[in-house]
């Protein structure tokens, strides 16, 4: 019985080990770091080493590569965090700091070859990720776009004369034009899912929603401080299902779908006038740019 008892809990150990190998997936392209929300990386030392000197080496190179990924993302447009370290110290010190703060996701160690294989992650999201500590540190460093004009519709009726052709048309009364209002509309879209697939696009710590005049209609300041650490600006994926199926975890059930008509510097969207009107309004009843109910999909 103990034998039995014993060879079942070493498969067990075996196969706990063989599903923990498994999810030892590097992490590092913008796209599912951005899903995702963290970054993580394996590293692996040379061989012919002891199992502490293996795992110590392994260690080293899973933080180099994680500074490199890290370095390479894009706060906004061009520029990457990279650029940011290069412009403040105290960005560059929180960085390096952060990295302390890896999670140690698996180690291994190879006897018969004397190597190891190191498993790091850090978080893009979430308490303690990069949301939460250096998204903060780019205002104070003055590390974000040029600032631009929040777009805002006329939702008070403008009225428009109409041409006269003789005396007796200036008894005409005026006709209107108003944008339909938050209160009246009856099957309200509540998330949004913008096509930038005929676009480049690059995920970002900041991606914005601009109309074409480049008035701000969505970006990190309109997202509730608690939902950008948790969410960011959003999530990206290349499947509209996969799109409207996000969206719906996070309590969206009836998205307006959007198609882009242009992108400025890789991360920011340009939407048409109509479409900026229609956001705006929606939005001011259902209120799911506050909570960053927006998806990018992507080519």
């Amino acid at each position: 019985m103990r034998k039995i008892l014993s060879v079942s809990i070493i498969l067990m150990c075996l196969m706990c080990i063989y599903v923990f190998a498994q999810n030892w997936q590097s992490v590092t392209d913008p796209v599912k770091v951005f899903n995702k929300g963290y970054i993580q990386v394996i590293g692996t030392s040379e061989e012919g080493q002891t199992r502490y000197r293996a795992i110590r080496a392994a260690t080293v190179v899973a933080q180099r590569d994680l500074l490199e990924i890290l370095q390479g993302l894009n706060i906004y447009g061009t520029t990457t965090l990279r650029d940011g370290m290069l412009q403040s110290d105290t960005i560059r010190t929180t960085v390096r700091g952060f990295l302390k703060g890896a999670v140690k996701c698996g180690e291994k160690y190879y006897p018969e070859r004397g190597y190891a294989e190191v498993c790091l992650r850090v978080y893009i999201k979430g308490k303690g990720g990069l949301y939460d500590i250096i998204l903060p540190l780019m205002k104070d460093e003055n590390i974000l776009p040029p600032p631009a004009p929040v777009y805002k519709p006329k939702l008070i009726p403008e009225i428009m004369e109409k041409p006269q052709a003789n005396e007796t048309s200036q008894m005409q009364k005026p006709f209107t034009s108003e944008i339909t209002k938050p209160s009246e509309l009856i099957h309200p879209y509540d998330g949004l899912i913008i096509d930038v697939r005929d676009y480049t696009f690059r995920p970002a710590l900041i991606n914005r929603i601009l109309t074409e005049k480049g008035e701000i209609i969505f970006d990190p300041s309109k997202i509730v401080s608690s939902v950008l650490v948790e969410r960011g600006c959003g999530g990206f994926t290349n499947n509209l299902d996969k799109a409207k199926a996000l969206l719906k975890t996070w309590g969206s059930n009836n998205p307006m779908f959007i198609k882009a008509v242009g992108v400025v510097k890789f991360t920011d969207v340009k939407v048409s006038e109509d479409d900026a009107a229609t956001i705006f309004i929606h939005n001011q009843k259902t209120q799911f740019l506050n909570q960053a109910k927006v998806v990018f999909l992507l080519k």
